[in-house]
């Protein structure tokens, strides 16, 4: 990453999983024009933005705690999950945002206390679905074994080691803050992307190859009918997550193909596209409780009672129940 004292460069960019900083845009840059209409849309769309992620990410959290049936093992990394993106809410969007509007370069200190929290919140969202696929990967694999391997407590203790992974790759960026480009850039890359990447397309891949020959061999037996199976409620499952990997590569995609091409050539990432690349990457932060609340059932039920309230959400989910029996994607039910 670039030192903090070449304020002089066109373009600097951030490596992290935390793509840019403010202060970044330097001589000839717009950052702090109000009359700029790329720092006005940016600044709307990170207050929008913001604003989704507290509300939905809350729901996420409140839900798990006041519904017995979403407290299972892959829904504790979703509310791990959670809390990273409510962080990115409360401290990286804010400071961004200030800074698109008012181009005031943070002192180093403060800079270094945002940089360490950009870093650790994306990269804890990261590892936290790389857990969640792996997880699936065991539940549908070795079913038999599943519930007496992982457990609670085993889910609680990844997701400790999760968050200090996390807390050691941003403290490596404070350590290493002089360190010229792309050394860091790269071991972030590899390690909190592609790394990552890998092993969900891998554990997916075995997901879905697993569950069509179980549900094959089980449509045989019983004539197949496996609409109520077990397994057909997995392989749901498998798919919510699959779309959940999607938006995570949507969104995190571009902004490390720009840490990458930042590590090699300074001067080939433009401060339009580093603007762009921050929307998306954070705007992952509210893609994942839209995913719940559309696919998963149980979430979707425990949203409409803290919304609407218990009776008139029985009602709502009384007309809705039967179109949505057989478009059902549930990630809660491993039972």
């Amino acid at each position: 990453m670039a030192s903090p004292t070449a304020a002089a460069d066109k373009v600097q960019v951030m490596n992290h999983t935390n793509a840019s900083k403010p202060g970044m845009f330097q001589n000839g840059s717009s950052a702090g024009d109000l009359n700029d209409p790329l720092n006005i849309l940016s600044f709307s769309f990170l207050l929008l933005i913001m604003t989704m992620t507290l509300f939905g990410n809350a729901l996420v959290i409140l839900a798990f705690k006041r519904n017995t049936k979403i407290r299972t093992v892959t829904n504790y990394f979703v509310v791990s999950l959670a809390v990273a993106d409510i962080l990115i809410a409360l401290v990286s969007m804010p400071i961004w945002a200030a800074y698109l509007m008012s181009g005031v370069e943070l002192k180093q200190g403060l800079l270094k206390v945002w940089t360490f929290m950009d870093i650790l919140c994306g990269v804890a969202s990261i590892i936290n679905l790389t857990a969640i696929s792996i997880e699936r990967y065991f539940c549908i694999t070795y079913p038999l074994s599943y519930h007496t391997t992982m457990t609670s407590v085993k889910a609680i203790t990844t997701i400790i080691i999760i968050w200090i992974f996390s807390i050691i790759m941003s403290s490596l960026k404070i350590i290493l803050w002089k360190l010229p480009p792309p050394k860091y850039e790269l071991m972030v890359v590899i390690s909190c992307f592609f790394v990552p990447l890998i092993i969900m397309c891998t554990t997916y891949r075995f997901i879905f190859k697993t569950a069509r020959f179980q549900a094959r061999q089980i449509a045989l037996m019983i004539n197949g009918n496996v609409k109520n199976f077990l397994l057909a409620s997995e392989m749901r499952a498998a798919k919510t997550l699959a779309v959940v990997m999607g938006a995570f590569v949507i969104s995190w995609g571009p902004f490390f193909i720009i840490n990458i091409v930042y590590g090699f050539c300074t001067r080939c990432v433009t401060p339009d596209s580093v603007v762009v690349a921050k929307w998306m990457h954070y705007s992952n932060s509210v893609f994942n409780p839209i995913v719940y609340a559309c696919m998963n059932k149980e979430f979707r039920k425990a949203f409409c009672i803290i919304l609407f309230g218990r009776k008139r959400c029985c009602r709502l989910r009384g007309r809705a129940e039967t179109t949505t029996d057989q478009t059902e994607l549930s990630l809660g039910t491993h039972f």
